[in-house]
């Protein structure tokens, strides 16, 4: 009788046992399948003007698009180079589209070259695409760090006269009118914004 009662226990012990393992193995697992579902690290707030970002218009295709830079000073106007750097004209056209360029300077200005660009797009690249090193008076190309293999994605900058630089650049579009504010501009000078409409 004694070790009839023994057993009992001893399986009513086990019993209890193998519920807390099963308990604590359930626990374990359902903690690493939550581990793999945590949320993505959320990315630094990148310093910009506050300005709200709309959504992206209709594509517009850069081969029939004119840039309009708008200034205190005038307007430049400058066609895009869509069948040498199709992709950096797209992208400068999306940046024109949601305001990324509205309210901001010019903030290198020098004798061959003026350069402005979005803090809102602050250390996005883009792939240099037909990169050249002379670039005549007129041209339009992408900045970028001497060296690098890709510009920044929203830095651009227009030619006062012909320049020639160490490494190569994505040169994308040619002023067609407005060279005249070009040579005018001086450093701090705001761009009013930047529109696109199609070539007349």
């Amino acid at each position: 009788m004694l070790r009839q009662q023994q057993n009992k226990e001893h399986r009513q012990v086990t019993s209890t046992a193998l519920l807390v393992l099963a308990t604590l193995f359930a626990t374990f697992v359902l903690s690493c399948a939550q581990e793999e579902k945590k949320a993505p690290a959320p990315r630094a707030r990148r310093s910009g003007t506050g300005a709200t970002i709309t959504s992206a218009k209709p594509q517009i295709d850069p081969a029939t698009a004119v840039a309009v830079i708008q200034t205190a000073k005038g307007t430049i106007e400058f066609e895009f180079l869509a069948t040498e750097a199709p992709e950096t004209s797209k992208n400068f056209i999306k940046n024109a589209q949601v305001e990324y360029y509205k309210g901001e300077k010019f903030y290198r200005v020098e004798e061959l070259l003026i350069q402005a660009g979005s803090k809102l797009a602050a250390g996005d690249t883009i792939p240099i695409e037909n990169g050249a090193k002379e670039m005549p008076r007129g041209v339009v190309a992408m900045a970028k760090e001497e060296g690098a293999s890709v510009s920044y994605a929203s830095e651009f900058f227009i030619c006062r006269g012909n320049t020639i630089l160490d490494s190569d650049y994505t040169i994308f579009g040619n002023v067609t009118s407005g060279m005249d504010v070009v040579d005018s501009i001086v450093e701090n000078d705001a761009i009013t914004n930047i529109t696109i409409r199609n070539k007349e």
